[in-house]
């Protein structure tokens, strides 16, 4: 137990404080750290909790312990701690979970209502996730284009669990860009915080909008190429995936420095 407390509680309990700090030394924060404000981010920090949680036990699973296991949490972390990844992977998720609702805590405490701060807060993670897509793309092109090309021509097979799980995540940031273009589409003038202002402005732009579609489509486009091309012919692959790759260099640029 000692060793979960001093490596892996002790720096979850540091990272909350960590926040704190910050809201206490920015000004807009500080002025807004109201009962209130406080009682609501608490409240924000339960379902990022669980979400963790839920991530850690499709961990536990993934190394042969079944999802009740999550009750043992602190002797299964001192037992795997320095031999096997699982603990590493365990104290990441739920740090990752505490970033996030420190960034999501610190939208609301921008607003000075707490439910515009909560709507600022969810318009500021939709933007984010908007161009996740963007960020595939990105992956794509430094991880999983070169490590396609030496497998193609190196006989060897390529990755198609990652090739299903990026074509996953793109249409899931897909599902989320379509989401925002329909509705703010269906809205009229309103004034809000910060991120909702932003979130709409971008909903509007029809240039990024359309880009990030095309990027989309582009990432999809790669994943299936990826996935069932080799069956057929390796080099006309490794083809069809250098003219992907080029063309979502081309709507990228546009896209930036458009």
């Amino acid at each position: 137990m000692r060793v979960f407390i001093r490596d892996y509680l002790i720096p979850w309990l540091l990272a909350i404080v960590f926040w704190f700090a910050i809201w206490i030394f920015v000004p807009q924060a500080r002025k807004n750290l109201t009962p209130l404000n406080l009682i609501s981010i608490f409240l924000l920090l339960v379902p990022f909790l669980i979400v963790a949680l839920y991530l850690v036990g499709k961990t536990l699973e993934n190394y042969g312990y079944s999802r009740e296991d999550i009750r043992r949490l602190p002797e299964i972390v001192e037992k795997t701690h320095g031999r096997l990844y699982l603990s590493k992977e365990i104290f990441d998720i739920i740090t990752r979970a505490l970033i996030f609702w420190g960034l999501f805590s610190s939208a609301v405490l921008m607003t000075e209502n707490p439910l515009w701060g909560v709507v600022n807060g969810l318009a500021m993670f939709t933007l984010i996730f908007s161009f996740f897509i963007l960020l595939i793309s990105m992956v794509i092109w430094v991880m999983a284009f070169p490590s396609a090309l030496y497998k193609l021509f190196t006989g060897r097979e390529l990755n198609r669990d990652f090739l299903v799980e990026l074509i996953r995540l793109n249409l899931v940031f897909t599902a989320i860009l379509i989401a925002v273009r329909l509705i703010v589409l269906h809205v009229g003038d309103i004034s809000g915080p910060r991120y909702l202002m932003e979130l709409i402005a971008f909903g509007r732009n029809d240039r990024v909008v359309n880009s990030l579609f095309e990027l989309a489509g582009l990432n999809v486009l790669f994943g299936i190429v990826g996935f069932y091309g080799p069956r057929k012919a390796r080099k006309l692959t490794a083809l069809v995936l250098t003219l992907i790759v080029v063309a979502q260099l081309w709507v990228a640029w546009g896209l930036v420095f458009g």
